[in-house]
């Protein structure tokens, strides 16, 4: 195992009370409801959850000379926290990953901390992406911290139509997400909510961009063809969204990549004043490669 030295990031984090002010009760759906939390530099906390299946067993090396097919894959669920601040397009992310199905028998043998592959992504506009990880073979000594700003990096994630918490909260994709008529659901945040339930192809929620690559473009849709996603959308009665449950199924997914992905995001402290800024420069190290937080 490789660790380093996790250096403080600047970003200050000041919460104050509210789910957003009277401006926002009165917005009409979930993306005007956003579009006003964006103004200033109000945020939302994140708490993310994703657990992946396989499909088919895979080989996993427990040790140098044994294998086991074992369907587990590097790791079977990520954990996600932070912040989004939504005006200045920014973010701090914390990432944790785990192994939670490894059978009985293969416990004492299958590694099951992961604890190396914590990743704290920190996102800044058109600054691009700061990325912490202890294991990373790339990062020079003194340095903990790889740095990217190519305007392409992202663009496979945006083009095959992947959910994160950010691509949620945009425009086009919110509108997507609440156009089925709501039904009455739980409390979710201390609120009474109404959810938006539906499905469609995954290549429908592809957010192309000027500049993008039209070849890689052409062969990312092409794959995203067979993806399909089911969704909830669980939204107050401020229109702000305080959850969605997110399922992709690939059934054309190749060896190691899940076949299935369960996603669910909470979006609660909306308002929040959020203050995000890069890490120190004497830390950060410059790449020419796109990072991605989740590992491959």
């Amino acid at each position: 195992m490789h660790s380093s030295r996790i250096a403080p990031a600047l970003v200050l984090i000041t919460l104050t009370a509210g789910c957003g002010g009277p401006s926002v009760m009165a917005a009409r759906t979930p993306a005007e409801a956003v579009a006003q939390q964006a103004k200033g530099s109000t945020g939302v906390k994140v708490t993310k959850l994703i657990r992946l299946d396989y499909g088919d067993a895979i080989s996993t090396p427990p040790a140098d000379d044994d294998i086991v097919p074992i369907n587990i894959g590097e790791y079977s669920e990520s954990r996600t926290t932070g912040f989004l601040r939504l005006g200045a397009a920014a973010s701090d992310l914390t990432t944790t990953y785990h192994r939670t199905n490894i059978p009985d028998e293969l416990k004492n043998v299958v590694p099951d901390d992961l604890s190396y592959m914590t990743t704290r992504a920190i996102s800044i506009g058109d600054s691009g992406t700061y990325e912490q990880r202890a294991d990373r073979k790339d990062v020079p000594a003194g340095k903990t911290w790889l740095h990217h700003s190519s305007p392409r990096c992202g663009m496979a994630a945006r083009l095959l139509g992947t959910l994160d918490a950010r691509a949620v909260l945009s425009p086009k994709v919110l509108q997507r997400l609440a156009a089925p008529a709501p039904s009455s659901a739980g409390v979710i945040d201390a609120v009474a909510t109404v959810v938006h339930s539906g499905s469609a192809a995954q290549a429908e929620f592809s957010i192309p961009a000027p500049g993008d690559d039209p070849v890689m473009a052409a062969q990312l849709l092409r794959r995203s063809r067979s993806a399909e996603v089911s969704w909830q959308l669980w939204v107050g009665p401020d229109q702000l969204p305080r959850r969605v449950r997110l399922i992709t199924t690939d059934p054309l997914a190749e060896e190691g990549i899940p076949r299935t992905a369960v996603t669910e995001i909470d979006f609660t402290d909306w308002g929040s004043d959020v203050s995000i800024g890069p890490p120190p420069k004497d830390q950060v190290h410059e790449t020419r490669s796109c990072l991605d937080p989740e590992p491959q």
